[in-house]
């Protein structure tokens, strides 16, 4: 078979799709594909996608600022993880169209080293790549053909702006609504609403483990559980999946959340890699009061683009086949997971929560209600029956969770996720013993199911701070030793 394509779309002023642009072309060569350098126009994908985003034009600029802090936070540890050096420009986001017409100009065997070079003067170098001679001057540096004759025309060219608008229409057309992009033509999947379909795009530097994933399959001509080493695939920096000494890891969840329902399923295996000395620690709040607290739209998904909406409903259905076929893979030792998206969403959780905080063995009934069985928790009737069914008393088991003590401690949960700086769920906090035989916070929060890598690498001991760790090594791609004979709103 012919080697898989894999099209790369970016935009220098992205530091994601900087990122992504330094990992990209291992990727390729793994997977034996033909790689494609083909910019798209940020801003341009924004405006068609009403995209929100702040007056300066960056999409962060909206967070609120306990988001902020989070993601600020998994930026640095994402730099630390690649080892990808980063000193932003003071000036962010600066205009790059011209830097795109440059790359879509050349010829294309030179885009490669081009968009390296530019990405590094905008990201690590601090110069500026609105500015004309900026841009002629790396051109010439980076060693493209016939740099010396270039001039201020190329921004011109005819063919160079229909490219770059050509590309980024195209992207925008296939579902992007930011960089980076990645479009594995020959690829062959079943969306979310059970449609076959000839072409995929990803979405993100963090979900290009699907890209890996997608382009074996073309390959091999199989499915996720016929790729060698499925879990491998996520990159890891500690060197192995050993205890350094006691952990705990705090699970802060809310039932409401498909994504902390996936984070949820993932707990049992994350016991069985560190072994029964891991203590997991399950932390249920009330999430719509915490974004109240912090000033979080109450229904993220309906604050974001319907283009971001539709992906982020497919990014769901690639995970669990993800979980399911690693599952799989290592001898279904769990429940393979049968997801149902709830007829009545958002779904009113107090009752629930204080459920599984008067009865925390309940969780899992309580869990594979809401997000497999498409049950209406939210009424009494239907949750005092569900509790029934699985052998609790559901009249009895409600009556405590109506009591003032259980309530009392859902609220203090919840004020407890807002001081600690929770912003959704599943988040997670991995806390090792100190020499003073005192617990300590290792990594902060970690927001996400998709962070599995990260928060198996913190429990293992790796540091995700600037101070020097001999444990720590450049994430790759490894089939990983367990301790047993075997990812957001």
């Amino acid at each position: 078979m012919a080697s898989p394509i894999l099209e790369f779309n970016y935009d220098v002023s992205c530091p994601f799709a900087y990122i992504a642009s330094t990992r990209v072309e291992a990727l390729a060569q793994r997977t034996n594909s033909t790689l494609i350098w083909r910019p798209v126009l940020l801003g341009a994908i924004y405006r068609a996608t009403s995209a929100p985003q702040g007056a300066a034009g960056s999409a962060s600029d909206v967070f609120n600022p306990t988001k902020k802090a989070v993601t600020a936070r998994s930026m640095r540890r994402t730099l630390k993880r690649f080892n990808i050096a980063y000193n932003p420009p003071p000036q962010h986001p600066r205009k790059s169209v011209n830097a795109l017409r440059l790359i879509h100009y050349v010829g294309e065997a030179d885009r490669p080293a081009l968009s390296h070079a530019l990405f590094k003067a905008y990201w690590v170098e601090g110069r500026d790549v609105a500015d004309d001679e900026e841009l002629l001057k790396v051109a010439r540096e980076c060693g493209v053909k016939g740099a010396e004759k270039l001039d201020k025309s190329a921004f011109k060219d005819a063919s160079a702006r229909q490219a770059l608008e050509r590309a980024t229409e195209d992207a925008i057309n296939r579902g992007a609504f930011g960089v980076p992009g990645f479009w594995v033509p020959q690829a062959k999947w079943q969306d979310a609403s059970g449609q076959q379909n000839t072409g995929r795009f990803f979405w993100g530097q963090d979900r290009m483990h699907f890209v890996e994933a997608a382009l074996m399959t073309v390959k091999t001509g199989g499915d996720l559980k016929d790729v060698p080493g499925l879990r491998s695939l996520l990159p890891r920096c500690a060197s192995m999946n050993k205890l350094p000494g006691k952990v705990r890891v705090e699970f802060w969840y809310d039932f409401s959340s498909p994504w902390a329902f996936l984070g949820w399923t993932q707990l049992q295996r994350l016991q069985r890699t560190f072994g029964k000395d891991l203590d997991i620690v399950m932390k249920p709040f009330l999430l719509g009061i915490l974004f109240r607290e912090i000033g979080a739209p109450n229904l993220p998904m309906a604050a974001v683009s319907p283009q971001k909406a539709a992906w982020s409903r497919q990014d769901h259905a690639d995970w669990v086949a993800f979980w399911n076929a690693v599952n799989v893979q290592e001898g279904n030792p769990d429940k393979q997971i049968n997801f149902h998206w709830a007829d009545v969403f958002p779904i009113r959780t107090p009752t629930v929560l204080r459920c599984a905080l008067a009865e925390p063995k309940c969780i899992d009934v309580l869990y594979r209600a809401c997000w497999c069985h498409n049950k209406d928790v939210s009424k009494d009737s239907v949750l005092s029956d569900v509790l029934t069914e699985a052998g609790y008393s559901g009249p009895e088991l409600l009556q405590r969770a109506n009591s003032a003590e259980i309530k009392a401690k859902l609220r203090e949960a919840t004020a407890e996720a807002k001081a600690v700086g929770i912003c959704g769920v599943p988040s997670y906090r991995v806390f090792h013993e100190s020499s003073n035989d005192t617990m300590q916070n290792v990594g902060g929060i970690v927001w996400g199911q998709d962070q599995t890598d990260v928060l198996e690498d913190l429990i293992a001991g790796w540091d995700d701070t600037d101070k020097s760790d001999a444990r720590v090594a450049k994430p790759r791609n490894v089939e990983f030793g367990v301790s047993t004979a075997s990812a957001k709103l």
